[in-house]
């Protein structure tokens, strides 16, 4: 596995005395993959930031590709995968740029439930804000992460009548 693969990637909209001023304040943390449901939440999540003043610290989880096709196919694949998540959290980091709130950016890897609840518990969150597929058959990550939160979670979903931004 890459050694890019071992550690989260971390990007950010902010400028220094904003950010070192904003330290110290609850993150709103929002799971993003580029979905018009993490649309949603990426409004969502910059529209709650503005009125709390509070940063904002956007998530994509990816799984992983398979590594049974062996090392080039993997390499491949994972390389295609971090750069689709570059190109999800620039857009988020946009919109929060946009609206002037503080925001980050980090990709990491596994459960989508798992690793967003415990990086909202690391980083002390004052709330989760995640996009709903409206799945019907099997358990969503929302779903999932109401259930495992240890804080509230806002679920925002588009849709007839709701708007996305981004």
């Amino acid at each position: 596995m890459s050694a890019l693969a071992d550690r989260p990637h971390r990007r950010s909209a902010t400028n220094d005395s904003r950010e070192r001023s904003a330290q110290n304040v609850a993150p709103i943390v929002a799971a993003v993959d580029g979905s018009a449901a993490s649309r949603a939440a990426i409004g969502e999540a910059v529209r709650l930031a503005g009125e709390l003043d509070a940063p904002v610290a956007f998530v994509y989880v990816r799984r992983g590709p398979a590594g049974f096709f062996g090392a080039p196919v993997y390499q491949h694949r994972l390389t295609k995968q971090i750069a689709r998540a570059g190109r999800v959290l620039e857009r988020a980091l946009a919109v929060a740029k946009s609206a002037g709130v503080q925001a980050e950016g980090e990709i990491l890897e596994g459960s989508p439930r798992r690793r967003i609840t415990e990086f909202a518990r690391d980083r002390g969150a004052r709330l989760i804000v995640v996009g709903s597929h409206g799945r019907k058959l099997r358990q969503s990550v929302s779903t999932a992460v109401i259930r495992a939160a240890e804080r509230p979670v806002v679920v925002a979903r588009s849709g007839p009548g709701l708007t996305a931004v981004a």
